[in-house]
């Protein structure tokens, strides 16, 4: 999966767990956002480029503001 196909799949992500609160079916097993997070930063780290992505720490587990 390419750059571009990991951006676009992390926001669907976040877009549907958005939506899932909000309807109160989020569920607390797996967080595909932070799943494809944690991908988009080893595909970083892996071309040489800074591993925080838009200042997501996978060691915090959050974004920054």
């Amino acid at each position: 999966m390419d750059m571009n196909q990991l951006f676009y799949h992390h926001q669907i992500a976040l877009m549907e767990a958005g939506r899932a609160r909000q309807t109160g079916l989020a569920t607390t097993n797996f967080d595909l956002a932070r799943h494809y997070a944690k991908r988009i930063n080893r595909f970083r780290e892996g071309r040489g480029l800074a591993p925080n992505f838009l200042g997501y720490s996978v060691a915090e587990g959050s974004v920054a503001a």
